[in-house]
């Protein structure tokens, strides 16, 4: 069997942060940044102006060329959630996440327990804005309680979940 066989043909958007995801659940990454070592996966490379702090691509330019793909699935982390806001500290990340948020079918928020509670300046757009939020089994009750309360889905990952 070749490393392809069996892989469902699935395209994926995913920002900086989100750079491990399995071989086996997608072909096509959508990306702001390249994977080191991925030789199965078709990477499409956003281009744009390059910021040295993140360790990648953003701003405007990157933004309207994310806009001009579609993906199955976004994959997207952000630096902080409070009161029903998700946010991040640089503006030209924020236009990034939300182009790729338009181009995907189905949205994922990446975070941690560590994430909660806390605020920056951007609002790439709310948590209730995702199908899906996934965090750590470390995430306070009271932020689950939040979660549901304004009915956002959410799973808590536990350590070695990987389904890959």
């Amino acid at each position: 069997m070749t490393d392809t066989e069996g892989v469902a043909d699935v395209s994926v958007a995913a920002d900086a942060s989100v750079t491990k995801l399995s071989p086996r659940d997608r072909r096509k990454r959508i990306a702001d940044r390249v994977p080191a070592e991925e030789p199965v996966i078709r990477v499409i490379a956003l281009g744009g102006e390059y910021h040295a702090a993140f360790n990648v691509f953003l701003g405007m330019s990157t933004a309207d060329i994310a806009g001009s793909f579609r993906a199955d699935v976004a994959f997207l982390s952000t630096s902080a959630v409070d009161n029903g806001h998700c946010y991040h500290q640089a503006q030209e990340n924020v236009l990034v996440k939300r182009a790729l948020m338009a181009a995907a079918r189905r949205k994922v928020l990446l975070v941690d327990h560590s994430t909660f509670g806390r605020q920056v300046l951007y609002e790439p757009a709310p948590p209730a804005d995702f199908d899906l939020v996934i965090s750590d089994e470390q995430l306070p009750q009271e932020e689950q309680d939040a979660l549901q309360s304004l009915s956002v889905r959410y799973e808590l990952a536990t350590e070695g979940s990987w389904r890959g």
